[in-house]
Parts: C-alpha cells; structure tokens; sequence
C-alpha cells in the first residue's frame, strides 16, 4: 500500500490565457495565401496543392509569443466575409507579384475589401512568389496597389516567397510589433511611423 500520490503527475504549471490577435488573409486566387499559412503554420516551405482541399479556413498560429488566430478566406467568399470582421484586428492581403497583369484587379479587390471591412485593422501585404523571375519591383507594386490612398491605418508591403520561407516572417514580425497587451487584450499601437 503505497502513497497514492506517487504514480501520479505534477500538475503542469498553469499560466493564464493568453490573449487571442485575430487575422483576416485573403487575397485573389492562386496568389499563396495558404501556402503561406501553411508556411507559418509548419515553420518550413510547403506548397503541397493537396492542401487546398483541406480545411485550412482557420488556423491557430503563434509567432514570437503572439497567439494568433488566422481566418483565409478565397475571393468567392470575400463579399460574405467582408462585414464579419468585427473581431479582426489585422488584415494580411496576398499579392502574386509575378503577375504585373493582375495587379489592377489585386489593388481593386484590396480596396472594395477595405472599404467593407469593419475598423481600420493594420494591413500587411506581403507581395508572393519573389523567387520568380518576372517579380515585380516593391515599388511598382506600391504604386499599381495605390497604397499611398490608404491613410486610415498602418501599411506595410513586403516581398516574400512561399516556397521559401523568405521575406514573410519579417512581415509577421512587424505585424506584431503594431500590438501591444493591455487587461487580457491586444491593444493597437498608435502613430504614424510605419
């Protein structure tokens, strides 16, 4: 007859929940938005088309001891979604950059979705696919997305590559760095540096 406390475990120390950032990726199709999701999700390339049958409309991801919750969402779906934000307090709109054809139609989607959105939740865009010879320049992206009308929030373009990793943990780090805890919550920093 043994101490019946002594096969057991100790208790995991507990520590209080930490707060949820919610994350809106969206962007046209075939642009990587679930590449890179899945990039972030898994910390390694991964660009299996298997993956966009499954269901990675949400995904909890945690970068630099942010919690975050990132709901993708396909342009079919965008006008539905649109007037759901009320929760999300940033936004990550993907970009093929190696398509300088679509980028009218890329700045169109992002300014009809930003019109809608509910608040001005900050908004990294992360120009995709810069591994591929015909990248457009930032720049140009810049100008072709008339990010200079965007006045109401924080802004950021970056160049990154889902099938290498590049470029989109810089993106998510300054996205984190817009945020800081306040009572439980994720509270947006104010001013104008970007």
């Amino acid at each position: 007859m043994g101490n019946s406390f002594s096969c057991r475990r100790r208790p995991a120390k507990l520590r209080p929940n930490m707060p949820i950032l919610q994350v809106r990726v969206f962007g046209l199709g075939q642009s990587g938005k679930q590449s890179i999701v899945g990039f972030l999700k898994n910390g390694k390339p991964c660009l299996d088309r298997s993956l966009d049958n499954e269901n990675m409309d949400m995904q909890w991801i945690t970068h630099k001891n942010v919690k975050m919750l990132f709901w993708v969402s396909e342009q079919a779906i965008d006008k539905e979604i649109a007037n759901e934000t009320v929760g999300v307090r940033a936004l990550i709109y993907v970009v093929d950059g190696s398509d300088p054809s679509r980028l009218p139609l890329a700045r169109d989607h992002l300014h009809y979705q930003l019109k809608n959105a509910t608040g001005t939740p900050h908004l990294l865009i992360l120009l995709n696919k810069c591994d591929n010879p015909s990248f457009v320049f930032l720049e140009e992206a810049h100008d072709a997305l008339d990010l200079d009308k965007v006045s109401d929030r924080h802004v950021r373009i970056y160049a990154c590559s889902a099938a290498t990793g590049e470029g989109i943990r810089e993106g998510l780090d300054w996205l984190c760095s817009k945020f800081y805890i306040n009572k439980g919550i994720y509270i947006s920093r104010k001013g104008t540096t970007s």
